[in-house]
């Protein structure tokens, strides 16, 4: 891994875990983390990853790793993936409906993604700040849903879910 892929990853791990709400603090942390990084190529970095800013429950702004879109290169699709996988939190499903949880500000990215995929049992997504609604065909096979979401929704959080799928 080259030094850029290595600062990238580094971002996203701290964008991840922390609330972020400024490029100085970013810049801070990255520092204390052995990682010096000038403002310019931190914005470019941030755009690369195709960052943005989302309203915190306490009224702040942080940065949010979008899950969604084309990347600029490899490491930023790596990146992405690697958001998506720890975005989502849990799934479940009621009749035609499947309920996403993510962690806060996530859920509009996740929803781009589920619209993308453009299925024929999706009839649509609504997203908040930490949920997706999914709308499913009425008497769509719930284990082809399952099949169409394991390509984004994480192998683990499948797996709780299951049992709402195949009863």
């Amino acid at each position: 891994m080259n030094k850029r892929q290595a600062r990238l990853a580094l971002i996203v791990k701290i964008l991840l875990n922390n609330s972020i709400g400024s490029q100085e603090e970013l810049m801070d942390i990255l520092e204390r983390n052995g990682c010096i990084v000038t403002q310019a190529t931190l914005s470019r970095d941030l755009k690369s990853l195709r960052t943005s800013k989302v309203s915190t429950e306490l009224g702040g702004y942080r940065y949010v790793v979008a899950a969604n879109g084309t990347a600029a290169d490899e490491v930023a699709a790596q990146a992405m993936n690697t958001v998506r996988q720890a975005a989502i939190l849990d799934i479940a499903a009621t009749g035609s409906l499947i309920i996403i949880k993510t962690r806060n500000g996530y859920a509009g990215g996740v929803a781009y993604d589920i619209d993308d995929m453009q299925s024929d049992y999706i009839l649509g997504s609504i997203a908040g700040a930490d949920t997706v609604f999914v709308a499913i065909a009425e008497n769509a096979p719930m284990a082809e849903i399952y099949d169409l979401l394991s390509s984004i929704v994480p192998e683990e959080v499948m797996d709780k879910g299951r049992h709402y799928f195949f009863k």
